[in-house]
């Protein structure tokens, strides 16, 4: 199952939820898609707006391969329950956060092979995730992350 997340900003997502659902209609997974405020509703999915931390760790969980938003605690959870993650940041100029995004976190998680960031929708395709799909899980270092979330929770 692949888990598409846009977190929980009251700003859509619209991009990354279309592009999804026209891969939901290439791939044999199945996706289910948590769409927050973004207006679109997918046709080739399941989806849902909102869920209880609790409901939403248990996707994370059942996935194989989870597409996100930049969201630190997004990434954080999908690394820590050693899922196949693609980041897909939110950008200012489609409306999509309110701020300039440096992508800090993601480019250095990107830069040590723990996730796969797409800064173009147009290298989103079946391809890549079947690539996700086949990354080595055992790669993720437990100690690093756990360090990521105490820095984050401070």
């Amino acid at each position: 199952m692949i888990f598409v997340t846009v977190g929980m900003h009251n700003q859509g997502f619209d991009r990354l939820i279309e592009k999804c659902d026209l891969l939901a209609g290439q791939i044999e997974d199945k996706m289910i898609i948590q769409k927050g405020s973004t207006s679109y509703c997918p046709r080739n999915a399941e989806y849902f707006d909102f869920a209880s931390n609790e409901e939403f760790l248990k996707l994370i969980r059942q996935s194989s391969t989870v597409i996100t938003h930049d969201g630190a605690g997004s990434i954080l959870n999908c690394l820590l329950n050693k899922k196949r993650t693609i980041v897909v940041p939110r950008l200012k100029e489609y409306n999509e956060c309110r701020y300039d995004n440096k992508l800090d976190l993601a480019l250095e998680l990107h830069k040590m092979k723990k996730i796969h960031l797409v800064t173009d929708l147009a290298l989103l395709t079946p391809e890549l995730i079947r690539e996700a799909k086949a990354a080595n899980s055992d790669q993720f270092e437990n100690t690093l992350l756990i360090n990521i979330k105490k820095y984050i929770t401070k």
